[in-house]
């Protein structure tokens, strides 16, 4: 009997072959196991159960197969297994190309009829791949079953890019705020991914059938796309996942018949050497915790059944906020929170629901803000039709300056907001009571409180508050980088294996948020006299320590710091309506909007003929009670928009700039008759430079054609860019 191991990234798997009765080793056992970050565990607990000293040979590949020395015959390569695992297949083709998915990366091998080998893998960078897939999926509560399921069941998709996981993750938040199904985003989502997979086949394939292998060809919704894209036949090998570690096996039988090998060990401890530390060791954030100041709550004495007040809804992309802010003083009445689950109008009726249960408010205006204000904001006016006026809809930039303002003891005279959210993290500077500049992170939600949250439910935490009290205890947090949440993530598992406990991961990963907001968001630019940290993260204690170790400035944490952003559109409402306006007002009836519900949403163009911007235009059909009443919002101009008096449109009849430029550009699309052709891409910086090149080239001879970008460019860069940290603009210039 000889065993072989696959030690991958979330999975271990093991193999055993019987190679005594015949020639052709027979499968006589096989297992494969998540590990959650621990293959040694797995290892094991799978060595003392099936007895594995007995075997006459042990084989390893994968991730962690070179934690295993001798005699175990580790740290063999994937493509290695892969094709002595061929050899075992006797009813495949001689002519076939080799797909797998796994969870830290996806690969192609290809043999023709002469035997000879091709191998191709993705880029280092591990989005688009098992780990993702099954992060993404958990971001939308769904296990990896369940997304696969609801994939395969839905009709149409919505497009995503899985290129970067950390911006598929942005992009189907969004999407979930504006109220895309969770099934067509999945749908879309591993449509993009058999998309990546599939053009890193066309790189290498050769004549013949495609059999996919790996984890992720038991995913039903990701092989019937990949069918689909990549055409010809598709075959899946049964138990697709085991692939490599029976080559590994069999390599192993090979070593046998050639090498008389040593003895295998009892104690599966003797095969196992840790990896020496390459991490540098970063000061426990607890030695700065004198550096944090807490703002206390203040004393409030109102009653908010009788208080008249603004309900301030702040909608994030995992996390909803609802503050009952006084008219008269400002002060907070009470507040309730609730995760977002990729519905921002579904989360801001369940905080309605729970502040009615709470008290009877005297609501005279709503406020909303966050990503998903103006989905929620298109019901409440469907249900308010008649106090449109009062729904007031502003950015979370203004919502978090005014509650940083107000808590200022100084009235931002000089203030710096680090604000760090679950999807979002913003740095706003505040100087003379005023905001004189913002910047948010570029893109992707890397660094940011939900990136902390699923690496702690990847080491089985599943509770932030857990998190947190374990931040805490941090004695050695390794230094896991800053550069992306997928290399943090690699970067942490490894850190794992050589012992560092989570605790110690735990700090690891917020100095990680830290570097990364400083160096990402913040840029260049300096602090004022004093920092405020807001954002749900910023609750716990151990993330404002890290922010002062890393600043080595004092910091100041407000009360209730992830309620900043709902109270502040409050105060915000109550300064743009006006104190007697709304003392004067009616009370808003919230049982009403309780009874909505969104019945259908779809999108159109605007085809105006004397407009070219072609908007996008929401059409939302809201039940309230009985009646059914259609909203339509979005657009440049308000020839749509039901618009509060806080979210002021351009006059349809200004002047447009940008619509007369490229009208004037139009003249310079082709020029010149020369016989020779010169393509002028109409990308980057040749955007402001067009008339002078296309002249310039047909002043001398050459007959000139501007290519220009569609919607379908950046998809059609993706396959053809495989640089891992290749930005939208270089995508779109190789499809260009």
């Amino acid at each position: 009997m000889v065993a072989g191991c696959d030690l991958g990234k979330s999975t271990a798997k093991f193999v055993m072959l019987n190679v005594c009765d015949s020639d052709t080793p027979i499968l006589e056992d096989f297992r494969c196991i998540v590990h959650h970050g621990n293959p040694l565990n797995a290892f094991r607990e799978w060595y003392r159960e099936k007895h594995i000293a007995s075997c006459a040979a042990l084989a390893a590949t994968g991730l962690h197969s070179e934690e295993l020395v001798a005699p175990v015959i580790s740290g063999l390569p994937e493509d290695a297994c892969i094709s002595a695992a061929l050899q075992l297949q006797q009813d495949l083709p001689e002519q076939i190309n080799l797909v797998s998915l796994g969870a830290r990366g996806y690969s192609v091998m290809t043999r023709d009829r002469q035997g000879h080998v091709g191998y191709v893998e993705n880029d280092k960078c591990s989005s688009g791949t098992g780990e993702t897939i099954v992060k993404i999926a958990g971001r939308f509560g769904l296990g990896l079953e369940e997304a696969d399921q609801l994939a395969f069941g839905a009709a149409v998709s919505v497009p995503i890019s899985a290129r970067c996981s950390v911006f598929a993750k942005s992009e189907m938040t969004h999407f979930g705020n504006q109220g895309k199904p969770t099934d067509q985003l999945m749908k879309g989502y591993f449509e993009s991914v058999a998309r990546n997979t599939a053009a890193l086949l066309s790189r290498v394939r050769i004549e013949g059938p495609v059999y996919l292998m790996g984890g992720g060809a038991r995913l039903a919704s990701f092989v019937k796309a990949f069918r689909e894209i990549a055409g010809g036949t598709v075959f899946v090998l049964d138990e697709p996942q085991l692939f490599e570690a029976l080559g590994a096996a069999v390599l192993a039988a090979d070593q046998y018949r050639e090498d008389k090998l040593p003895k295998l060990p009892v104690d599966p401890e003797q095969l196992i050497i840790p990896r020496r530390t390459r991490f540098r060791i970063q000061s426990p954030a607890q030695q700065w915790a004198s550096n944090v100041t807490y703002q206390s709550a203040p004393d409030v004495t109102e009653d908010p059944a009788v208080t008249p007040a603004v309900l301030g809804l702040d909608l994030g992309s995992t996390g909803s906020k609802a503050v009952l802010t006084s008219i008269r003083t400002g002060n907070q009445l009470t507040d309730v929170y609730d995760r977002t689950r990729g519905n921002p109008v579904d989360a801001s009726l369940r905080l309605l629901d729970e502040i009615l249960r709470q008290t009877k408010p005297d609501v005279r205006a709503i406020a909303l803000t966050g990503s998903g204000r103006e989905a929620a904001a298109t019901v409440l006016r469907a249900v308010f039709p008649e106090l449109a006026e009062r729904i007031v809809v502003l950015n979370e930039i203004v919502a978090h300056a005014t509650a940083a303002i107000r808590c200022d003891d100084q009235k931002g005279k000089s203030l710096s907001i680090v604000e760090i959210g679950g999807q979002d993290a913003k740095f706003i500077q505040i100087a003379g009571g005023q905001i004189t500049e913002s910047d948010m992170n570029k893109a992707c939600s890397a660094g940011t409180g939900s990136f902390l949250e699923e690496q702690a439910v990847f080491y089985d935490i599943h509770d932030v508050k857990e998190f947190t009290r374990l931040a805490q205890k941090a004695k050695r947090p390794p230094d896991l980088g800053q550069m992306c949440t997928v290399f943090i993530a690699d970067a942490a598992a490894e850190a794992h294996n050589e012992g560092f406990s989570i605790e110690d991961l735990f700090g690891g990963f917020q100095y990680s948020v830290i570097h990364n907001y400083i160096n990402r968001v913040m840029g260049g630019r300096t602090f004022g006299d004093r920092i405020f940290f807001q954002g749900k993260p910023a609750s716990g204690p151990s993330l404002a320590w890290t922010l002062a170790a890393v600043t080595g400035r004092e910091v100041i944490v407000p009360h209730n710091p992830g309620a900043m952003g709902a109270w502040g559109i409050g105060l915000c409402a109550i300064r743009e309506l006006g104190e007697e306006k709304l003392f004067a007002a009616g009370t808003f009836d919230l049982n009403l909007a309780l009874n909505a519900r969104v019945v259908s949403r779809i999108e159109f163009r605007c085809a105006d003929s004397k407009c070219h911007n072609f908007c996008h235009i929401d059409k939302t059909t809201v039940a309230v009670g009985a009646a059914e009443k259609t909203v339509l919002s979005g657009g440049a101009c308000p020839k749509y928009e039901i618009s509060s008096i806080a979210s002021k449109k351009i006059p349809k009849e200004a002047p447009n700039a940008l619509e007369e430029r490229m009208a004037l550009l139009e003249n310079f699309r082709e020029a010149g008759t020369g016989d020779r052709e010169v393509g002028v891409p109409y990308v980057g910086v040749l955007n402001g430079y067009l008339p002078w090149m296309v002249t310039f080239l047909s002043e001398i001879g050459f007959r000139v054609k501007v290519l220009r970008s569609d919607s379908k460019s950046l998809a059609g860069g993706e396959e053809r860019c495989f640089s891992f940290d290749s930005c939208a603009p270089a995508k779109i210039a190789h499809a260009v």
